[in-house]
């Protein structure tokens, strides 16, 4: 820059431990994951917990619907770099319908519990045949408070179409 300034990296040591629990019940899944950083700069936990519970053969058919639910909690300080999702909710659903075609969707939303900022999320994907397949992606973002984190992607939603060989 003319004034001078210029970024710098900075690679500091950290001590970091985590931990991925995961439990299957009947239709229920069960999931936990945490983390505790220490270092100089500033020390966090973070962790996203979290439910899904399946209904098999939905409308007499061979599809699964799987409702989900998660909490995701984040404590490092105002002075660390910002993070999106300190204390916010994911709510979404997973279809598959269990065909021959391996056809499935997964939607859902993670709502700021603050704000309620909301992160829109949709993945579909179909194959058809051995080698072709069909994928879909919408992101998007929703209610986006002024001068906010989410705010800087707040004109960046998009939509991607691909269509993949396989050979």
């Amino acid at each position: 820059n003319d004034d001078g300034s210029r970024f710098v990296p900075v690679y500091e040591q950290i001590s970091q431990v985590g931990i991925d629990l995961q439990l299957t019940r009947d239709a229920w899944l069960w999931k936990f994951e945490a983390l505790r950083r220490e270092a100089e700069s500033g020390d966090f936990n973070a962790a996203v917990g979290g439910l899904e519970y399946t209904f098999y053969g939905v409308a007499d058919r061979a599809a699964d619907l799987g409702v989900l639910i998660e909490y995701l909690y984040d404590d490092r300080s105002v002075a660390a770099p910002p993070t999106p999702f300190d204390d916010d909710v994911f709510i979404g659903a997973r279809l598959a319908l269990n065909d021959s075609s391996d056809t499935s969707v997964l939607a859902g939303a993670v709502i700021d519990t603050e704000t309620h900022e909301r992160f829109l999320n949709i993945e579909a994907e179909r194959r058809f045949g051995d080698n072709l397949t069909l994928d879909l992606r919408l992101r998007a973002f929703s209610n986006a408070a002024p001068r906010s984190l989410l705010d800087g992607f707040a004109q960046d939603d998009y939509l991607q179409l691909s269509l993949s060989w396989y050979y």
